[in-house]
């Protein structure tokens, strides 16, 4: 990479997983999950899909921090994005979990390394809104542009209008809310498996949106 834009960081943060399946917790409203009775083989394929994207990024000049996924149990450990996410100005936001073994997720040990390697001014911790059954889970939930300072979002249990707004406060974004379905009718879960913003090119599944004025 020549140059690092707001949209795409010159440094992940990745967790490679150890123990990938379904997660019983989050399959009910998550289509993309189908019940296996393959779990290792998916688990190593998973695995072995992310030490190539690791060594993918690396090769185009992307720093990655990698993080071993060994617990038992959080099979969605692969996702950190969900439970935190990091800003310009050295600003970190933790995020409120719907699953609770998803909350499990959470690392200390990488929030050091944010410190330790970044200079991180402050860290907004909203997992305290769990209690109250309101959640927004990071950027699965939030398609950020960073540029124009809108945060996407589809409407779902994920994604509660209250914690929304108390971030885009924060964080000087604009929500921009909409419902999502897929072809089955189900209600989208996460927005960024519908629509993305990179550097120099955005993706959207603008079917999937209902309200065609909203499109």
């Amino acid at each position: 990479m020549n140059r690092t834009s707001v949209q795409a960081p010159g440094a992940v943060v990745m967790v490679r997983p150890h123990h990938f399946s379904v997660n019983a917790e989050t399959a009910a409203d998550n289509a993309f999950q189908a019940e296996i009775t393959t779990d290792s083989e998916h688990a190593k394929q998973a695995y072995d899909e992310h030490t190539a994207m690791v060594e993918q990024l690396e090769s185009h000049g992307v720093r990655v921090h990698v993080f071993e996924g060994d617990t038992p149990g959080l099979p969605d450990c692969v996702f950190p994005n969900n439970w935190f996410s990091t800003h310009a100005g050295g600003h970190v936001a933790i995020f409120p979990m719907k699953a609770e073994n998803r909350r499990l997720e959470r690392r200390h040990d990488i929030l050091e390394m944010l410190k330790s390697d970044y200079r991180v001014q402050d860290v907004i911790d909203y997992s305290g809104l769990e209690q109250d059954g309101l959640y927004l889970e990071g950027t699965g939930a939030m398609v950020l542009d960073h540029i124009d300072r809108v945060a996407y979002a589809v409407e779902s249990d994920r994604t509660n209008p209250i914690a929304l707004e108390r971030f885009c406060t924060h964080f000087n974004f604009e929500p921009m809310v909409f419902a999502a379905e897929d072809d089955k009718g189900t209600s989208i879960y996460h927005t960024n498996v519908l629509m993305c913003v990179g550097t120099n090119f955005a993706l959207i599944g603008t079917d999937m949106i209902t309200d065609t004025a909203r499109r």
